[in-house]
């Protein structure tokens, strides 16, 4: 009797019922509950059995972790529902769905990797630099061998970060990548495009990195330099006059014009078909207009009495700035004298701020800003030092 009583079992069963002196047929729930006899009557088997499930469901619940419910939801949608309640603990539900109503942004185009990457190369033509553009297709040949057929939207900070530590890359090299991938994925989620909500590389690290002093030279090496430069006529092979690089020496040395022979500022400038609308030798300024700058900006640049003694000696139109296998001819000089690739530039900027005390001047002249003068270039060298500096002429000038 025990066992009936606490049983979850229920029955349905068809009766005549009379009252008020009529008769009329109904269904009745008959079973135990918690040792208490259930008996109810209901117009209709389908409400007695919803009733009776009701009833089952509540014993199966009582005592097992697993609850047995009526739902709408599939056995899928349950299934998920499940793991979501694991994941977020005691966290919930509908806090965690109001975050992500509020914040998630689908994009408005699914687009591969492969097809982001040309139209961002597209996009850049022409408007970036040969070493920039080389630069830009190495990171992006990378991201599409590294996620083929993959939807940019779909690539997370953590892959980013595992594809641009597996090349192991150091800290200024890290950089460069992040930055690169920061323009891409930057291009990819601009509101004309849409491919991405948010930009997965803004949370990549960036490496601070300790910046020493530059190298630079004495005005006794850069008189020793030019000494050599008048007299070196290059390998016997290429049959070159004696002088033919110090127009190339003397503008980034005397000018500050970044010296790249492939696709820097003198390369730029080499390239011009009427040079003395930039180089102003009656006025004495150099203009380096946006399309010869690295900046992109204009820049002025005086030209010193001992430049201009270099200009007149060597004129640029019987002496080209850059000459058949350049890379070869500064390389030699630069090997004979330990010269770094920039050491030019930062003589000439530390010169200048030595000679007339001015971060502004400088800044101006150098295309740098007014901080990075001061941070780098202020107080390297003696005023004495660079007032030898701005008087290394030709021999016999």
């Amino acid at each position: 009797m025990e066992s009936t009583m606490n049983s979850a079992s229920f029955a349905i069963r068809r009766i005549n019922a009379r009252e008020h002196g009529c008769r009329y047929q109904t269904f009745q729930l008959v079973g135990y509950l918690d040792g208490h006899r259930v008996r109810k009557r209901f117009k209709s088997r389908a409400e007695a059995l919803g009733e009776k499930n009701r009833l089952e469901v509540a014993v199966a619940n009582r005592d097992g972790a697993i609850k047995t419910v009526t739902t709408r939801l599939t056995s899928t949608q349950l299934a998920e529902a499940e793991a979501v309640f694991s994941r977020i603990g005691e966290r919930s539900l509908s806090v965690a769905v109001d975050w992500f109503l509020a914040n998630y942004r689908p994009p408005t185009v699914e687009m591969g990797i492969e097809t982001a990457a040309a139209a961002f190369t597209a996009d850049r033509a022409g408007n970036i630099s040969q070493a920039v553009s080389k630069d830009y297709r190495m990171v992006l040949g990378g991201l599409s061998r590294t996620f083929p057929g993959r939807m940019v939207h779909t690539i997370t900070t953590e892959e980013l970060e595992a594809f641009i530590r597996t090349r192991g890359a150091s800290k200024r090299s890290w950089n460069n990548w992040r930055c690169y991938v920061h323009a891409f994925f930057e291009f990819c989620a601009h509101d004309g495009r849409r491919w991405i909500a948010k930009n997965p590389a803004k949370a990549l690290r960036k490496h601070a990195i300790a910046q020493g002093l530059p190298q630079i030279l004495t005005a006794a090496q850069v008189r020793e330099l030019f000494a050599y430069l008048e007299t070196y006529s290059g390998p016997a092979r290429c049959k070159c006059r004696p002088g033919y690089l110090v127009p190339y020496f003397a503008l980034a040395t005397f000018a500050g014009i970044r010296p790249s022979v492939s696709n820097g500022e003198l390369r730029k400038l080499h390239d011009l078909a009427d040079k003395s609308r930039v180089i102003d030798e009656q006025i004495g300024v150099i203009r380096m207009t946006p399309e010869l700058t690295k900046t992109n900006s204009l820049r002025q640049i005086t030209i010193q009495p001992n430049l201009a003694a270099w200009l007149r000696r060597y004129p640029l139109r019987d002496w080209p700035i850059i000459t058949d296998n350049m890379v070869e001819h500064v390389s030699r000089v630069r090997k004979h004298f330990k010269l770094g690739n920039d050491v030019l530039r930062h003589t000439f900027v530390s010169m200048h701020a030595a000679q007339w005390k001015s971060l502004g001047s400088t800044a101006l002249e150098a295309g740098n800003s007014e901080s990075i003068i001061k941070k780098h270039y202020f107080n390297l060298v003696s005023s004495a030092d660079a007032e030898a500096f701005w008087c290394v002429r030709p021999l016999g000038a």
